[in-house]
């Protein structure tokens, strides 16, 4: 007698198979979808230059430009902190919007005029808030 192999998958094999290709598909989706929303950044287009920081008479930011932004994209709200590293300026915040919970933050480094026509570097941090 000879066997006969005709290689046919029953039922069940067939249904542990749709379910192992399923589970690799939905693990490839799961990881495109979290490495697309890694590299959002909600400050993409912000510009730091636009601020009109100023140190020469107490820190000072144009918070306008902050209600423009804040109004042309999805965020809740923008803080802002300029410092300047070494000196004995206090540190300017401003806020506009709602900046409760964890936001994304930004670094820029911009050189801002000071007294006597002196130029310092000044660190602004900006936080955006989703």
């Amino acid at each position: 007698m000879i066997a006969d192999c005709r290689g046919d998958m029953g039922f069940m094999e067939a249904m542990v198979s749709m379910i192992a290709v399923s589970v690799v598909i939905g693990m490839y989706v799961a990881l495109v979808a979290t490495a697309s929303a890694a590299a959002y950044s909600p400050l993409e287009d912000f510009d730091v230059d636009s601020l009109d920081a100023d140190i020469s008479d107490g820190v000072r930011v144009s918070e306008s430009y902050l209600h423009m932004y804040l109004g042309s994209t999805d965020i809740r709200g923008l803080s802002v902190a300029v410092s300047i590293p070494y000196f004995d300026e206090d540190e300017g915040s401003f806020s506009v919007g709602d900046t409760d919970g964890d936001g994304f933050s930004k670094r820029y480094v911009r050189v801002l005029d000071y007294e006597n026509g002196r130029s310092v570097p000044a660190v602004i941090e900006v936080a955006a808030f989703l």
